[in-house]
């Protein structure tokens, strides 16, 4: 019996390191192929641009630095892997007015099943520019029409090699509108690990929005595939830190870091504050890149805000309204 439970040991240790080693030639291996790709002379190349407009004002207060700490509802945007560590159901909803009449709505909602079955979540991003003018040759107007964009997200993740690592997985159905529509199916994969310095450090890694073109009659363009790569520390209970390397497929690649920092009122009552720095819009005319926020958590409910400036175009305000119950 003895004999027993020493191969079984043996052969979990053995799959964890094979799972861990494949992991990494994986992502070297992707990481390699889009470092080949990664040049500003790329933007504006891929469709679906609207895949990358962060969610959920805690982590945009962070400047999107959430990789590795994602464990809400959001994480089925951020990476799909933190859902295996909900311990309630988590639901979010988040608005944003962009420049003009353009708006952005977010609706995630995450199930934990059972330490077997893992966690499932569901997500809505819908972007709308609103109403644009048709014009014809002579630049007379003839009609309107308004572009949107929707993905639905259906995502699982699950604990591996024990309570410490998550793997997850997100499919994304996507329907982008011009005046006519194109359709087509992505996927996001993510693992994430916390068991370094008693669960105070956090790894975390995803690939998001592999597969997939959306086709417009004659005109076909791949998603921005994205490779993610952060970290998280805990620096006290109530004050987290996090950093983020983002390599996208169509542009150079970029980081992001930010910190909350969270005082407790009462037992079921906090607020918190947060900070962050996001390099995507480096290039951007005008004050941009630092993000600000706070949150607001009484008994399940949540409200948080976030505000980002985009430099000469003014400056975005993210409200989140989410329940844990």
């Amino acid at each position: 019996m003895k004999t027993i439970k020493m191969e079984t040991k043996m052969t979990k240790e053995t799959n964890g390191k094979v799972i861990v080693v494949l992991a990494a030639a994986l992502l070297l291996s992707l990481s390699a192929s889009a470092r080949a790709a990664f040049s500003g002379k790329a933007a504006g190349t891929r469709g679906g641009q609207f895949l990358k407009l962060p969610v959920g004002a805690k982590a945009i207060g962070m400047g999107e630095a959430a990789t590795a700490i994602a464990d809400d509802a959001n994480a089925i945007y951020y990476n799909v892997a933190g859902l295996a560590f909900l311990d309630k159901k988590s639901g979010e909803y988040m608005f944003s007015k962009y420049v003009e009449e353009t708006s952005y709505h977010w609706i995630g909602f995450g199930m934990p099943i059972s330490e077997k079955a893992g966690s499932f979540g569901i997500g809505f991003q819908y972007f709308t520019a609103g109403d644009i003018d048709e014009t014809d040759i002579r630049a007379s107007k003839v009609g309107t029409f308004n572009p949107s964009d929707l993905a639905v997200n259906l995502a699982y993740a699950r604990h591996i090699m024990g309570p410490e690592h998550s793997i997850g997985l997100n499919l994304k159905i996507i329907n982008s509108k011009i005046k006519e529509s194109a359709s087509t199916v992505a996927v996001d994969l993510g693992a994430q690990c916390r068991k370094f310095m008693d669960g105070k450090l956090m790894l975390g890694a995803a690939i998001q929005n592999l597969g997939g073109s959306l086709k417009f009659e004659t005109e076909s363009a791949k998603l921005p595939i994205l490779i993610k790569l952060g970290t998280g520390y805990k620096v006290r209970e109530n004050w987290t830190a996090a950093f983020d390397l983002v390599f996208p497929e169509d542009n150079q690649p970029t980081f992001a870091l930010g910190t909350d920092y969270m005082h407790k009122i009462q037992d079921d009552m906090s607020i918190s504050g947060r900070l962050g720095y996001n390099s995507r819009g480096s290039k951007v005319d005008g004050f941009n890149g630092v993000t600000v926020g706070f949150g607001f958590m009484f008994q399940i409910a949540s409200l948080d805000y976030a505000w980002m400036p985009l430099g000469d175009l003014g400056s975005t305000h993210r409200i989140s309204v989410g329940v844990k119950f």
